[in-house]
């Protein structure tokens, strides 16, 4: 009787993983072109107009990406928007387990009951794989944050500036 429902359910979450799998084969190989060409194009505008102008030019392609990003996925959930004002409109009473963050807002009521219940029960079996890899690769953490701390220090213009003279 639900042998039919799980090999539904397992030709469903093969199918999602199977298109990860092939989007992650175009998507990769994009954002390597995407870096390349990122450089080709900030060499030649450094070449003609200087460092700073040709960076603030990347800087600002980058930002009018962003924008029309942004405006795309409004526009997007614009379109969804109706939809959730009926269904507000109906249901005018939140309970206190409604209000929740707003990261959480995007999910239904039934996606974070979902949600929470794979929490509660992978949490502790996860918890202690994930504390091993951390307590493994400890001395790798350790030297990402210190790399961090050393390249976010501002520079010192003169040697003679930073060292006190002894007397």
């Amino acid at each position: 009787m639900f042998g039919t429902i799980f090999k539904k359910a397992q030709a469903t979450v093969d199918n999602a993983i199977g298109q990860l799998i092939y989007g992650s084969l175009v998507a990769v190989p994009l954002a390597v072109a995407l870096g390349f060409g990122t450089a080709a194009l900030s060499l030649r505008l450094e070449r003609t107009y200087g460092a700073e102008t040709s960076h603030l030019i990347i800087a600002g392609i980058f930002a009018s990406l962003a924008v029309l990003g942004v405006v795309v996925f409004t526009n997007r959930l614009g379109a969804a928007q109706p939809e959730a004002e009926q269904t507000t409109a109906e249901m005018p009473d939140k309970s206190a387990e409604e209000q929740v963050a707003p990261a959480l807002a995007m999910f239904s009521a039934a996606d974070r009951e979902l949600l929470m219940a794979a929490l509660t029960t992978a949490g502790p079996i996860a918890l202690p794989g994930i504390l091993r890899t951390l307590y493994r690769n400890l001395p790798l953490l350790l030297f990402v944050i210190a790399a961090a701390f050393v390249l976010t220090r501002p520079a010192v213009e003169n040697e003679a500036d930073s060292v006190e003279p002894a007397e």
